[in-house]
């Protein structure tokens, strides 16, 4: 799975996580926090997602406009690896 940490780019989500075998993507919403998946978000899509100057426009209208999706829990998180030296 590939991810990604927003940081101050969104007022939306902070995390997202993508699998690319089968085309969902994980977002992590600030409020909650909640992780909700979308289906059939193609890998195109992704990378507008990651490469978006706005990627909160790109969420609401490309994403949660056209995309089925589910609630997951726990919520979705970014694996840490700062133990690894």
């Amino acid at each position: 799975m590939q991810q990604h940490t927003f940081g101050n780019t969104s007022e939306m989500v902070s995390h997202a996580g993508y699998d690319r075998d089968k085309h969902v993507l994980y977002l992590t919403y600030h409020s909650g926090p909640t992780t909700i998946a979308y289906r059939n978000v193609t890998p195109s899509l992704w990378e507008e997602l990651l490469k978006s100057a706005y990627p909160d426009v790109c969420i609401r209208f490309k994403i949660q406009a056209h995309h089925p999706f589910r609630r997951v829990e726990p919520a979705f998180r970014p694996l840490h690896y700062s133990f690894v030296k």
